[in-house]
């Protein structure tokens, strides 16, 4: 017969010191890991919102030459190409959750949209501004880190020019 001894070996001193380790390394890593990931949305959606605005003037602008009159600009053809780019911001997603209502609607009330006419005789051009408010309509919540708020910009603005 084989007798077997069985005798446990207490834990080094330096094993129990590591309990939690762990889960403080899990900790660290995740706060920046969520930091990085959410700064990534964040600007995201602030480059998302900016290409649909720049979109949004471009469609007006391109409404222009479409106008019975192009070369002047009267409140009917500038309410028409208002009704362009508010259609053109409409389909995107950029209306923030807290916004209530209709979407359409809450975009006609803040965002600035200014039809003009620039140079006179053959070098006339129209110009479509499209300024969206962003810094009061924030698509995700911000985090409040200092100097976080200085990288935000308060306004988009979307600009374009066609030849009349």
């Amino acid at each position: 017969m084989i007798a077997t001894f069985s005798r446990s070996i207490p834990c080094a001193p330096s094993a129990t010191r590591q309990r939690g380790v762990a889960a403080i390394e899990f900790a660290l890593v995740f706060a920046v890991l969520f930091l990085v990931l959410y700064g990534i949305a964040t600007f995201g959606s602030v480059l998302y919102i900016q290409q649909v605005v720049s979109r949004a003037a471009e469609d007006g602008a391109r409404a222009i030459p479409l106008l019975p009159s192009s070369t002047s600009f009267g409140a009917t053809e500038k309410a028409r190409i208002k009704d362009v780019v508010y259609d053109s911001l409409a389909a995107a997603l950029i209306v923030p959750n807290t916004a209530t209502g209709n979407p359409r609607q809450w975009i006609v009330d803040k965002v600035e949209v200014n039809p003009a006419t620039v140079g006179t005789g053959s070098s006339k051009t129209g110009v479509v501004t499209v300024i969206y408010p962003y810094g009061a309509n924030q698509l995700l919540p911000v985090i409040r880190l200092p100097g976080i708020s200085v990288l935000m910009p308060d306004r988009l603005t979307g600009r374009a020019t066609v030849a009349l």
